[in-house]
């Protein structure tokens, strides 16, 4: 068996879980932003809720935060600092998308 093939072979079957758990997010995120809700939990067992302009953000910024994670993987193959540039940027817009929309949501 050639030896730089085997690399390949494990990254790729180590992408299938990420790719499983990616879609699975984004199924139930679409689901949430159709229904205009934003629901999630803590280690504890309690659930909160946001309705409204809140849940939209938040949605939004989880989609975000899977273009992130996309932005990421692009660098990895491509190795350019745009990619990284806009790994970063994209990062930052999630997270406020995520922030702004729970402190409106539960304020």
């Amino acid at each position: 068996m050639n030896m730089s093939k085997r690399p390949n072979f494990i990254y790729v079957a180590g992408m299938i879980p990420v790719l499983f758990v990616v879609g699975l997010l984004i199924f139930l995120t679409f689901d949430n932003l159709l229904s205009s809700r934003a629901v999630y939990g803590d280690k504890f067992g309690n659930a909160y809720e946001v309705d409204g302009l809140a849940a939209i953000l938040v949605n939004l910024g989880i989609f975000g935060l899977i273009a992130w994670l996309g932005s990421y993987l692009a660098f990895l193959v491509k190795r350019s600092a745009k990619l990284m540039w806009a790994h970063r940027a994209i990062g930052v817009v999630s997270g406020v998308f995520i922030a702004v929309g729970l402190v409106y949501g539960l304020s």
